[in-house]
Order: structure tokens, then sequence, then C-alpha cells
């Protein structure tokens, strides 16, 4: 599954366009009784490429609907999804149901460019939202309290080791601590028996990996207003065992080990643990045929679960003219005969706990970790400034690993530094 990361820039320069051409105060929901009187009619929607498996399995999964509604499918594909997709909707020739990443929602719903579905939701016979994984359906559901999205998939973090690492070392998977404040002393003793140059885990310096560590003792990192709060004494205490380990080299980073992403390391051994999404399976499996690996759940923090969330929704176009049309298509996907398509096909998760369940992927060994965090994951998304918190976030966090400045001094860097930014955009 692909994430993308808006850039604030092109959002708050378009954002008076958008608001100025689209509007959903007047939507009227409009669905058909009989889905035959739509056949004939073609919709466009919009995605990114995807993966091989992705791409084929999107083909199968348009022409099997098709076939049950008689409505065409045009696809339009995009190379650089988030500008492409500003610039076709500031254009007013943006396709009728088109892929909405959760960290974008805010910012689109805000704007008045998708569709309420919540009088389509209602006005269909046995829809059921609560089979929906909370966390991938809340994502869409904006500030007031309308669903601009249904999800089609999602990712969580999970843990993975290295079969042969810790067969070596001793070390059962089931010595791997369940709980994160048991992990330092864990790591330390893994440490000795690893061999030479092999780190006991590595890690991603990034908000997107940290933010549910960060909120774990119930703060959050943005204000009512959408400011930055990094340097909150709760949150640095959970952060702070992060950057102990890294000081003590029980974690590294990607790059200390010479790659550019967590799961090149792990897949070259120079790891025996690593948290990552469930995306790295396939890559791992395709990759590095060689490493046999297992999961888990990410530890507890304060005896509490927690992962993060990737989520992409099928959204519609306020401005589309064929709105029926376009929730037929919605209510596939993003239903069970859809998205049982495109989870087998493409390898993803399904948010509907039913498929799931259907799918038996709480008994698959490698993809059960993931599946679970589906019910308690924090998804990626923090209104509208999170990118730019994000950016701070990710500018001055290593500095703190490092020990060239505390972690407290980083976070209150990177809040000023957001908050400056974001007054800014909120001026505008």
């Amino acid at each position: 599954m692909k994430t993308w990361k808006p850039a604030l820039a092109l959002l708050a320069t378009t954002s008076v366009l958008l608001a100025a051409c689209s509007s959903n105060e007047d939507d009227k929901a409009e669905v058909s009784s009989d889905p035959s009187e739509l056949k004939g009619q073609t919709i466009t929607v919009g995605s990114w490429k995807g993966t091989e498996a992705e791409v084929t399995t999107w083909d199968k999964m348009l022409k099997d609907f098709t076939k049950q509604t008689g409505i065409k499918v045009k696809k339009k594909i995009y190379n650089d999804y988030q500008t492409q997709l500003q610039t076709d909707l500031v254009g007013g020739t943006a396709p009728d149901v088109f892929y909405v990443d959760a960290f974008l929602s805010p910012e689109l719903s805000k704007q008045g460019v998708l569709a309420p579905l919540d009088d389509y939701m209602k006005q269909t016979k046995d829809f059921k939202k609560e089979d929906y994984y909370a966390p991938a359906y809340k994502a869409f559901t904006a500030e007031d309290g309308k669903q601009y999205g249904l999800p089609k998939d999602y990712s969580t973090l999970g843990v993975y080791y290295n079969e042969a690492l810790l067969q070596d070392a001793g070390v059962s998977p089931d010595d791997i601590p369940t709980k994160s404040e048991d992990w330092p002393a864990f790591l330390s003793e893994l440490k000795d028996k690893l061999p030479k140059g092999v780190s006991p885990a590595i890690t991603t310096s990034e908000l997107a990996r940290h933010l549910f560590v960060m909120e774990a003792s119930g703060t959050a990192i943005t204000d009512d207003k959408g400011y930055a709060v990094l340097s909150n004494p709760a949150q640095i205490e959970q952060l702070q065992p992060i950057v102990d380990a890294y000081k003590e080299g029980l974690i590294r980073r990607p790059a200390d080990l010479g790659q550019g992403w967590a799961g090149d390391s792990f897949g070259a051994q120079k790891a025996a643990l690593m948290i990552e999404g469930n995306w790295a399976v396939a890559h791992l499996k395709q990759n590095f045929k060689d490493v046999k690996f297992g999961t888990k759940e990410t530890p507890t923090i304060n005896d509490k679960n927690g992962s993060m969330m990737f989520t992409v929704s099928y959204s519609m176009n306020a401005q589309t003219k064929f709105k029926a049309a376009s929730w037929e298509f919605i209510k596939y996907a993003a239903g069970k005969e859809g998205m049982k398509i495109w989870a087998d096909g493409a390898g993803t998760l399904p948010s509907l706990q039913s498929v799931a369940s259907e799918m038996k992927l709480e008994e698959d060994p490698i993809k059960a970790p993931f599946v679970k965090a589906g019910a308690y994951a924090t998804p990626w998304q923090k209104g509208d400034t999170l990118s730019i918190i994000a950016r701070e976030y990710n500018n001055q966090f290593p500095a703190a690993l490092k020990g060239e400045v505390s972690l407290e001094e980083a976070m209150k860097k990177a809040e000023k530094t957001a908050n400056k930014d974001i007054k800014t955009q909120l001026n505008k």
C-alpha cells in the first residue's frame, strides 16, 4: 500500500480556489433503487499505479464491477498523485471517485471537494459501518462528523524477527518481550550474543512511526487549533527510551547500517529485530528469499496495545455528475465482494472485519499481528497541519538520537519552528 506526504505549500496556494469551485453544502445523495438503471454510464476512478499485483487485481476488480452493474469504469492513473490530483481538482477535471490518503483527508474535506457519504450509507440496505475496523473508518470522519470516504485497506506496524539470528543467539521468539519497558534489558542481552556488526534492533526516526508512542500517555501532538505540542513532559518520557537505546547501541537507523530503509537492513541481516509495516512482508519474501522471519504485535506501552495505521479511502468527487454510479462503485469496491478480490490479489489487509475473518487472516502466522492491530492502531492523521509537524520532528529527532542535543531541546525546537509555519498557514 502506498502513502503520500502532501506538500502544505501546494495545499495552501490552492485552498481558496478549491473552496471557490467546490461545495458539499447542497450535496444530495443519489442512490439508485435499481442499479440496472445506471447501466451504460461511465465513471472515472483515480488511483496511483501500485505494484504489479495491484495493477492486475485492480483490472480484475473493475471488470467484475462492470459485469455486475453494467457501469463502465475509466481508469486515471497518477504518477505524481498528490500534485496531479490537486491540479485536476482546481481545474474541474478530477475523477468521479479517487483514492484519498488519510493523511490528506482533513484538508480535502475542509476544502469541500469531497462529497459526504452519510446519506448514501443511510439509504443503502444492510450497510454496516460497524464492520469496518474503527480506526480505519474514523480516519475519514471529519471534524464536522461527516464521513468523506470508506477505507479500501490498511497497514499497521508489527515486530519482525530474524529466526536464524535469534536461534544462533540462543533466544526464542517467545523471549521477545510483550511490554516496551522490558525491551532495553532484552536488547542489551541480545547484543552480546549477536555477530559483530549486527544490531539488536533497527528504528526509523520519523514521526510516522512514533506518533502512537508520543500519545501513549493520553496527550496529543496538536492542540485544538492545530498547533504542534511536542515538548509535553509525558511525551518526552515516552520517547526517551528510544533515544537511550540508540545511545547504548541497542538500536540503529538504516543509514547507520548502510541502507535507506529498515526493510533492507533487516533483509540484509544487519538487525535481528525491526518494527515496520506489513508492506515489508512482500518485500522480504521477494528480495530476501533466504531470510526466515516471523512477526509479533508491537510491545504494549503502559500496558496498552499500540501501533500506527496507514489507510486509504475511496472518496467521491463533490462535483461528479454521476453520483449514483459513483456510490455504486464505492459501495462495491469498499464492500465485501470488491474488497475480497482486492485483498486476495494485492495482498493488502482488508478494512472490513468480516472479510478478514472470511480470509482467516488472524490464523496467518505472519499477517495476524498486523490484522490484530487494526482494532487499536492510531491512524497517521492529525488535521491539516501534520505535514509541517512531521517535517520538523523528522528534522530534529535524529539530533537527539546522536546526542547532539537533549531530546527535550530537540522537541522544543521542532515545536517552535513548526508553530511558526503553522501560524503563517492559519493566518492566510
